[in-house]
């Protein structure tokens, strides 16, 4: 190696290191949003019973609809199944309580 390349690793790694230490070190929110004035979350998590299966609930937060779904790994597919409201979920288990 020559003294030649050997300055410039050091000085691409000077570079590399002063770049980590410029950028912000928290997560950025991540925001995907799709047509006009809407908001949406998507919830995931594993299902238990279905090893290659994991749940998805996207949440439409100006309507409180949910679209649940499956998606099965071993299809590589989406299998969408009842959704409902959240917000009228919630008042019903209001009034149970009472």
């Amino acid at each position: 190696m020559t003294a030649r390349s050997l300055a410039f690793l050091i000085v691409v790694n000077a570079a590399l290191l002063a770049a980590l230490f410029v950028m912000p070190s928290a997560p950025q929110k991540a925001e995907a949003q799709f047509g006009g004035g809407r908001s949406y979350t998507l919830i995931a998590g594993n299902v238990t019973g279905r090893g290659s299966q994991a749940a998805l609930y996207v949440i439409d937060l100006k309507t409180s609809q949910v679209l649940p779904m499956f998606f099965n790994g071993a299809k590589n597919e989406f299998e969408p199944f009842d959704g409902t409201n959240v917000a009228d979920d919630a008042s019903r288990v209001g009034q149970s309580q009472r």
